[in-house]
């Protein structure tokens, strides 16, 4: 199964290392930075994770976790960087939202994604829906929406929203895009007839969408997909009955997306997806303080009763520490001159935004 692929990419992917020793950094304290505030996604992983972290070091160290939120995370994580211990009494939760806002070289940011060792990625998937009235009748149906004009509704044209219009507007299909709705208000719009097409994470899609699915009002178009340490992209292993983007991107046209559109379009979906949670060290600790927190990452996400308690919130995809964690991130990392210049128009052309780098 392909899927193993991204499984057996490092030694910590699912906890198939079994360390049975807790992990000794000599610390009495760890500090958690989370750039956002209480009940987000970074901060619910993080509190999640920190009763099951914590015996698996030495001394059961007490974890704080630091909620500075403001300016998408952006001027908190500016600090992180700038003033993170590096013995390892420093950790930061990082999501989606910075990892774009890299991608697209926001010029508040005052750093690099290597900047970072990330030793825990949790992935997160995509499901994208699409209403009848469209024309579509299954999965992946473009010739069913023909010259229809899909409307999506985003939150900014600098966010991971944008992904789910350039993946239409590569598909041929006429996109309008609404800017300023949150992902809730999204699908709210959507029932309401707002809206004719959606994304919603996998999680948000079970609980949500599911049931517009059930009543005949929304049909799941494609997914994201779950890109490997190697770079392939797989099927969601949540959804194996859906075709990816890039699936019905070369049945339409043939071929697969490629060049620099496709280096844009890879930048963008690790960053807003495969790399999706992160909790990270800064970059220059030493290599066994890496090696402490991989082996007790390891043991976190072994532990049959963290997959209990975070089956609702993580969903099940694979977990990843050690190596294969810095492999999916490092995949976000910056794009090309000839990527980014093509990012730029299809912003300029599509959503008349600038990008500046």
């Amino acid at each position: 199964m392909k899927l193993t692929k991204l499984l057996l990419a490092g030694v910590g992917a699912i906890g198939l290392a079994l360390p049975v020793a807790a992990q000794d950094l000599g610390l009495s304290r760890i500090n958690v930075t989370v750039p956002f505030g209480e009940g987000g996604g970074s901060d619910t992983l993080v509190r999640a994770i920190a009763p099951f972290l914590q015996p698996a070091l030495t001394g059961e160290p007490t974890i704080l976790i630091r909620n500075e939120p403001g300016g998408g995370g952006i001027p908190s994580t500016n600090r992180f960087v700038k003033n993170a211990a590096r013995d390892g009494s420093d950790l930061i939760s990082l999501s989606s939202s910075i990892f774009v806002a890299s991608a697209l070289s926001n010029p508040q940011i005052h750093f690099k994604l290597d900047g970072f060792i990330p030793v825990f990625v949790a992935p997160l998937g995509g499901v994208t829906y699409i209403s009848p009235s469209t024309g579509a009748t299954e999965p992946g149906d473009v010739a069913g929406i023909g010259d229809t004009t899909v409307i999506y509704g985003g939150g900014r044209q600098d966010s991971s929203d944008a992904l789910t219009v350039m993946q239409f507007d590569l598909l041929g299909i006429n996109v309008q895009s609404i800017w300023g709705v949150e992902r809730g208000g999204s699908r709210i719009g959507f029932e309401r007839g707002e809206f004719t097409v959606d994304q919603q994470t996998s999680l948000a899609f079970n609980s949500s969408v599911q049931p517009l699915v059930d009543a005949g009002t929304a049909i799941p178009f494609m997914t994201s997909g779950l890109r490997t340490a190697d770079g392939e992209v797989l099927r969601d292993p949540i959804y194996p009955d859906l075709p990816t983007f890039l699936e019905v991107y070369e049945k339409v046209h043939g071929a697969p997306l490629s060049g620099p559109a496709y280096r844009a379009y890879t930048a963008l979906s690790v960053a807003a997806l495969t790399a999706g949670k992160t909790i990270a060290l800064p970059k220059d600790t030493p290599q066994t303080v890496v090696d402490a927190y991989t082996a007790a990452f390891d043991t976190v996400i072994a532990n049959p009763e963290f997959k209990d308690a975070t089956k609702a919130s993580l969903g099940g995809y694979p977990l990843l520490t050690g190596d294969a964690a810095q492999a999916a991130f490092a995949n976000g990392g910056e794009m090309d001159d000839e990527a980014f210049a093509w990012l730029q128009d299809w912003y300029r052309t599509k959503l008349n935004f600038d990008l500046k780098r």
